[in-house]
């Protein structure tokens, strides 16, 4: 314990009095001034929201309904659907110049402050709200840090009840004390979209200088809209599914990992003639669909195409891919081979299944009757095992103790109601990852990394890859030790 005439522990040279008892004082007080001002922001909303209630029109909020369902692309002859209905009301209050041509919390601030003695600091966060695209950089137990896209300021968001889902945020921030708050309804996107939401911000940030202020506060309501769209549109390719397929029946151990990583073309490339189908269907489906959908068709034929030519190259034809080698494809090279996020391989999957699907029909090659085996499951697993191998790279990992042995291997990691295992041998080990989410439990990942053990309790000091369980054979190999 720190006696209070010693010197600081924080390193600053002062005693103990003098110095830490000031920081906690000082914490204190801005704890104190954010339950104040916490307290001020939900009283005057809701004088804010009666107000409003007393004063709009009717027929205005009719006017600005039209206006809103443009800016988020919504059909204009269907009210606006009860999801959005809360996002409206905030619209209508912070952002739409409807009633007198200015924004309701401007007027409603010009009044309340000839009747209120306190809350000017919130009073004014309230008419200077404003919505906006924001970037989650970091977060931890109390915080998140937000970036905006577009003015690229940090801002640190305090947690609340509810937090984003995803990395991408359309919301309102207001100033509590020395931090901010999510204020209002929001929507979160995945961080994949974050190039293409850039592009539409900065589509209307360069618009004429003589913009209104009007159409400024409606630029991120219209980049919302559109991404609204765009993930819509994913989310269709997504769910476009085949028929129930039959179930793969593959090993899937260790030497499953490495035939698919062992062979190599002697000819790199491809044929001529697979060439020109690749190139057929690119223009007779692709060119067809939105530039934006074309991009990520590109990317995946240009995935395939890599896979292909490295793997086969001059020789390849596409009865080579039975459903032994798309399952190794997908399971281990791709993962090999590509950063991807869930999205991206999700849409790399339909990519191949929509080519697969032309070629038949085509009357080209049937690989499509083998694809759909391996579709079903890779379609859950492939972006499962992905979301884990970010989780277990950034929180499993822990420092190595340079007196114990490493042992680098394969290892078959299950997630039990108790608790994470490892397959050593033919022994389940606990394996040390605290917290690990819920969500994984009863299902098993291949992971190619380090480990160590102290006293039976192992630990990962590495991950270098994960990769998905796909065989029934191999599952009820686990099964079998699992009643060990």
């Amino acid at each position: 314990m720190v006696g209070r005439n010693q010197p600081c522990t924080c390193g600053s040279g002062k005693k103990y009095k003098k110095c830490c008892e000031r920081v906690i004082v000082f914490h204190q007080a801005e704890l104190t001034r954010e339950n104040r001002e916490r307290g001020q922001k939900g009283e005057l909303l809701s004088d804010l929201d009666k107000w409003f209630h007393r004063y709009a029109k009717v027929e205005d909020q009719d006017k600005w309904a039209t206006r809103f369902k443009e800016l988020l692309q919504l059909p204009l002859d269907q009210p606006i659907p009860k999801s959005f209905a809360f996002s409206f009301h905030y619209y209508l209050l912070f952002d739409a110049p409807c009633m007198n041509g200015r924004r309701p919390v401007e007027l409603w601030a010009s009044t309340i402050r000839h009747h209120r003695m306190d809350g000017e600091r919130v009073i004014q966060s309230l008419s200077e709200l404003t919505f906006s695209c924001f970037e989650m950089l970091d977060s931890d137990q109390e915080t998140m840090t937000f970036r905006s896209l577009q003015t690229n300021k940090d801002y640190e968001v305090m947690k609340q009840d509810v937090i984003p889902r995803d990395k991408l945020v359309f919301a309102r921030l207001i100033r509590i004390g020395n931090r901010y708050e999510l204020f209002g309804p929001y929507t979160s996107f995945v961080h994949e979209m974050r190039g293409e939401i850039l592009v539409q911000l900065e589509k209307y940030n360069h618009h004429e200088e003589e913009q209104q202020e009007l159409t400024i506060r409606e630029t991120s309501w219209r980049v919302l809209g559109w991404s609204i769209q765009r993930a819509n549109e994913l989310e269709t390719m997504e769910q476009q599914l085949t028929s129930a397929p039959t179930e793969m029946r593959i090993e899937s151990n260790k030497d499953f990992f490495l035939s698919a990583m062992e062979h190599q073309a002697e000819r790199p490339g491809l044929p001529v003639s697979v060439l020109n189908q690749l190139e057929h269907f690119y223009v007779s489906e692709v060119t067809k669909l939105q530039k934006g959908t074309q991009a990520w068709y590109s990317r995946s034929l240009e995935t395939l195409f890599q896979y292909l030519s490295l793997r086969f190259g001059q020789s390849f034809e596409w009865s080579l891919l039975n459903e032994d080698v798309l399952a190794r494809f997908f399971s281990v090279w791709y993962m090999d081979h590509h950063q991807s996020t869930p999205i991206s391989a999700r849409i790399f999957l339909n990519t191949c299944k929509h080519l697969f699907r032309w070629l038949e029909t085509a009357g080209h090659a049937n690989v499509f009757q083998a694809f759909k085996k391996v579709y079903a499951p890779f379609i859950r697993l492939i972006p499962e095992t992905i979301e884990a191998r970010t989780w277990m790279m950034e929180n499993g990992v822990t420092k190595k103790n340079q007196d114990e042995a490493e042992q680098r291997n394969m290892f078959l990691l299950h997630v039990t109601s108790a608790g994470p295992v490892i397959l050593i041998g033919e022994q389940w080990r606990p394996i040390q990852l605290r917290s690990f989410p819920r969500m994984w439990t009863e299902k098993r990942f291949w992971i190619k990394g380090t480990i160590q053990s102290d006293n039976n309790q192992y630990a990962f000091t590495q991950v270098e890859n994960m990769y998905p369980v796909v065989s029934l054979e191999e599952n009820e190999h686990i099964e079998v030790l699992l009643q060990k």
